[in-house]
């Protein structure tokens, strides 16, 4: 789980989201339009050895995008897909090193 108090999510990322199954991550108090559709929908985490970017960009309250970048500067980007009993499963679409 990321130290920053303020984030409020039913689960833990660790390094890969489909290794821990985070299911649905509520995002609270977002600070960033990143789609520039004037609804804020994005919000970054720290914790010292890592930053965490999440954003709801369907604006369903539950982040749909997870982008996590290490001190070392590997970093790895998740999308949530819907399946059709309800449940979340995350798909890793892109990683590497900055």
């Amino acid at each position: 789980m990321m130290q920053d108090d303020m984030l409020l999510c039913e689960h833990g990322l660790g390094e890969n989201p489909v290794d821990t199954d985070p299911g649905a991550w509520a995002l609270h108090d977002p600070t960033v339009d990143l789609d520039g559709d004037g609804v804020l929908d994005t919000r970054a985490y720290a914790d010292g050895d890592a930053v965490l970017v999440a954003s709801d960009l369907d604006v369903d309250g539950t982040a749909d995008h997870l982008t996590s970048v290490e001190a070392d500067g590997e970093y790895s980007a998740w999308q949530a897909h819907r399946q059709p009993d309800g449940s979340l499963r995350w798909e890793r679409t892109d990683h590497g090193r900055l």
